[in-house]
């Protein structure tokens, strides 16, 4: 693997500009303006504090690598919309072309194919599909450091206004509600005695986290009597600091 600063030297001076021409055609579109006035109106307020009256969007991505800020891409979204009382009430799974090749050891992790992801939507358009299933609701990643960061630094390539949603790390959920426990999905699935789903799946790993998910917010709620999002917002901020 090529180290890390020589992949910021090849992106800065080789990739970026690859990235940039290969872009540039979408900023002149309808599509392209029509997602910037969507994103710079679009409200996620709810109408309740309460954990259990919020409507959540449990989600995953499967990527090239760990860093969009060298040049990394989403080739997949999967999601599941659910309700304060862990009832899944929809689903959505997205492929998304990627700009740059994707290498080898990516697409025998994830089990795509290139042919399917050539023949994919862009980013924009697979964007715009996550943000309306998602819209008024608060995001859940695990970790959501990765997912939300990954999301973020993609709509800053592209030039979209800035995107900052609600969201809930489930990992960081899992390290207060369960110390004694791995924070990492899978031992985390094999605790709860969740069904484990084939991994590396963007809708596979957001429909096992969701339950996970609904597994802390119990123990969240009988053992430490958190029930508001602002509480829980608190307790994981003082515990990432």
């Amino acid at each position: 693997m090529i180290p890390i600063d020589l992949q910021i030297l090849k992106y800065i001076f080789m990739e970026k500009p690859i990235y940039y021409f290969k872009m540039k055609p979408y900023f002149q579109t309808s599509e392209y303006h029509d997602l910037c006035m969507y994103i710079t109106n679009r409200s996620d307020t709810q109408n309740s504090d309460r954990l259990d009256k919020r409507d959540y969007t449990v989600f995953d991505l499967e990527t090239t690598g760990f860093l969009p800020e060298i040049g990394h891409e989403i080739l997949s979204i999967g999601a599941v919309r659910m309700n304060g009382n862990s009832e899944k009430l929809d689903e959505m799974h997205q492929l998304i072309k990627p700009i740059r090749p994707v290498p080898n050891h990516i697409l025998s992790l994830t089990n795509l194919s290139r042919d399917a992801l050539n023949q994919a939507p862009s980013f924009l358009e697979g964007f715009q599909r996550f943000l309306t299933f998602s819209e008024n609701s608060t995001l859940v990643a695990h970790p959501a450091h990765f997912d939300v960061r990954f999301l973020r630094a993609m709509v800053k390539r592209w030039k979209l206004p800035e995107y900052s949603p609600p969201c809930i790390d489930s990992q960081q959920m899992a390290k207060y509600a369960l110390p004694d426990v791995s924070h990492r999905l899978d031992p985390l699935l094999h605790y709860f005695n969740i069904h484990s789903l084939e991994r590396h799946h963007a809708l596979n790993d957001a429909n096992m986290t969701a339950d996970l998910f609904s597994e802390l917010l119990l123990i969240m709620k009988k053992e430490h009597n958190i029930t508001t999002y602002s509480v829980l917002q608190q307790l994981l901020n003082r515990q990432k600091s």
